[in-house]
């Protein structure tokens, strides 16, 4: 059935292209030969091999001037990280956009399965989504895509930036209720290569006793082929038992990275993310490539440092290590904390 419909997508755009003046095609795919040197779960370690990740298929059509029309399609590993650090055998693949655009000159109007404000422009200034995913996105607190509306634009000659969206809150799934999410991300350059990003989301639920709320700031400054990157944000979660609201779960995560050009082929980089839940529970991801941070971790730090070959235009080899270390759990947990997790990898990309 899958394969049936990707046939599908595949045989309209390739309709859709005939009547189109432009269509571009375009594919990114990225793994790695990964080692796990140690981590929590004593049967992966020293678990290493070859793992191709994700790969991304876009076709992009100009319709015309001021319309244009979208489709990606994805295939990942599906169960990364899901309790054992194994994955599903072969890769799950499905839509990941669908959307038509109609462009207003400095702005644009898009709807269908469309990209969220959480973390677009956080992923482009890291520019390492191959190696990792950028903090809020790995935490799971927001996704990449939703069905919904959105706007997005600047005014003041790019000064002023914005984006938002008024959602299904379902990601990539149907929609089942009646509840809706509202995000949306303000921007500002007031200086060329600097940028101060304040994002809001809402998603609403339930007569509101498992409302979630995030709040982000983000800012990043380019110089001398060197760029940085700080992230502070929230997480808030209504709880309820029985129809009756409980304490709110509280989590928070703050992130800096910097990456350096040395030379026209080689570059450096590194990240810090701490992550801590406010309350007692737990503050861990099922997310991570190749392992599954502690369930009854309420604080870690995630760190990150590698390097970047640029074998040409389009193939990046880029050696890294991940590693978690824990400084806090539970305060009902007895037994000594977990020892740090340590993934080195050699991942690759590449993209035409």
């Amino acid at each position: 059935m899958l394969r049936r419909n990707l046939f599908l997508v595949l045989l309209a755009l390739c309709a859709l292209s005939s009547f189109a003046s432009e269509m571009k095609v375009s594919t990114l795919f990225f793994g790695d030969y990964y080692w796990n040197e140690h981590t929590d779960t004593a049967s992966n370690n020293g678990q290493h091999g070859l793992d191709l990740r994700r790969i991304y298929l876009n076709f992009d059509s100009a319709l015309d001037e001021n319309h244009s029309a979208k489709v990606q399609l994805e295939a990942n590993t599906s169960t990364v990280g899901s309790g054992s650090g194994q994955f599903s055998a072969g890769m799950a693949s499905f839509v990941k956009q669908a959307n038509i655009t109609r462009k207003m000159g400095d702005h644009a109007l898009s709807i269908g399965i469309v990209g969220t404000p959480a973390f677009a422009s956080v992923e482009s200034t890291w520019g390492y989504r191959d190696v990792e995913k950028t903090p809020t996105d790995l935490l799971g607190w927001v996704g990449s895509v939703d069905g919904g509306i959105a706007a997005k634009g600047s005014f003041m000659e790019k000064k002023l930036l914005y984006h938002v969206l008024y959602g299904n809150g379902s990601k990539l799934n149907r929609e089942t209720d009646k509840y809706k999410e509202f995000s949306g991300s303000l921007g500002a350059a007031p200086i060329k290569d600097l940028l101060i990003e304040l994002y809001y989301d809402k998603k609403n639920s339930f007569k509101g006793l498992t409302d979630t709320t995030i709040n982000q700031l983000f800012v990043a400054y380019k110089m001398n082929r060197l760029r940085f990157g700080a992230q502070y944000a929230t997480y808030k979660l209504k709880t309820q038992t029985a129809g009756v609201a409980t304490d709110d779960l509280k989590r928070n995560v703050l992130s800096a990275f910097a990456v350096k050009e040395l030379t026209e082929t080689w570059s450096a980089f590194a990240r810090y993310d701490m992550v801590q839940a406010e309350t007692d529970a737990s503050a861990s991801t099922a997310n991570l490539y190749y392992v599954t941070t502690n369930a009854n971790a309420t604080k870690y730090n995630l760190m990150i440092i590698g390097a970047d070959y640029k074998d040409s235009e389009n193939f990046h080899v880029i050696p890294n290590l991940e590693r978690v270390g824990y400084s806090a759990q539970k305060s009902t947990v007895t037994t000594a904390k977990p020892k740090t997790d340590e993934i080195v990898r050699v991942t690759f990309s590449y993209k035409f």
